[in-house]
């Protein structure tokens, strides 16, 4: 319950309708509506046109590096032209950086349907990891990546499940990964709070991180990370925001590629019955991969 109020206060200062900043999205739309800025749509405009599946050539699938290359590369265009643009007249830096925020947020939801989850591989890199996850939930406990009793709060480990849950939730890459911050702010919390004298390190922080993507198992979790790092402005992608993207990286690496040997007190038969039961190969030349005949409709 204590942390329940500071989740919702980082919420609300960086999610939709932010508070803190003097130029909310609406005041960004409205900023796009005043007849000096008309270029200015017109360019946004055909830029989001460019990316319609008329553009495509037959067959061809999108290649989603070179799109969070362009986009990148147009955000920055165009923030540097707010600058020197009637409409951005006498602004502040954070009313320049909140039309920076808000240019993302309308480009990024308006091409969600044809940069996100787009690339048939990585749609089934999800659902086999989501299936990874699903089974080794059904017998991995907290001691098995050595969380201490102490940091084993129910309630707080359900609050970062769903805050973690709610990723997929949204388009934005901001608003994805005000998601992760949540998620890690309530486990930083957790720490602080649990570990009496011993002040809380990285060494507790990744396991319990852990913990809490195998209970949320997010849908489409690859998928997220690779567009919050393709389509999050890289000079906004820094500090806090970078350290905690990055730990959530390490969590869900580690649940893709784990076996046995990576938790403790668990034996090489019993990790890997537990993993056939649930339709996964197991063995030396299985490398974890995922039995559909066994477990269920194979990844799509």
């Amino acid at each position: 319950k204590l942390l329940r109020p500071a989740v919702k206060a980082w919420s609300a200062a960086m999610a939709d309708g932010d508070q803190g900043m003097p130029l909310t999205f609406q005041n960004f739309l409205e900023k796009m509506r005043h007849p000096s800025a008309s270029e200015l749509v017109k360019s946004i405009k055909a830029f989001i046109s460019s990316f319609g599946d008329a553009q495509m050539p037959a067959n061809a699938q999108r290649d989603s590096d070179e799109d969070g290359r362009r986009i990148q590369a147009f955000l920055r265009d165009t923030e540097a032209a707010f600058r020197g643009h009637p409409a951005w007249r006498g602004a502040s830096e954070e009313e320049l950086e909140a039309s920076g925020e808000g240019l993302e947020k309308y480009l990024t939801t308006k091409l969600y349907p044809n940069i996100f989850a787009v690339i048939n591989e990585e749609r089934t890199l999800d659902d086999v990891l989501g299936r990874r996850i699903a089974a080794l939930r059904t017998f991995i406990r907290p001691e098995h990546l050595d969380i201490p009793e102490c940091f084993r709060v129910e309630a707080s480990l359900a609050l970062a499940r769903n805050e973690l849950v709610k990723v997929n939730n949204f388009k934005a890459p901001r608003d994805k990964l005000v998601c992760v911050l949540n998620t890690c702010r309530v486990i930083n919390n957790l720490l602080n709070v649990s570990a009496g004298n011993r002040p809380a390190g990285a060494d507790d922080f990744l396991p319990v991180l852990i913990y809490v993507v195998m209970l949320a198992n997010p849908p489409r979790l690859e998928s997220n990370l690779r567009y919050i790092a393709r389509f999050r402005l890289e000079s906004r992608l820094v500090s806090e925001a970078a350290y905690f993207y990055t730990n959530l990286v390490s969590a869900t690496h580690f649940l893709t590629t784990c076996d046995h040997s990576a938790f403790t007190n668990l034996d090489e038969d019993v990790f890997e019955a537990h993993m056939a039961a649930e339709g996964f190969a197991v063995g030396p030349d299985a490398a974890g991969s995922f039995d559909g005949e066994r477990g269920g409709d194979g990844a799509t």
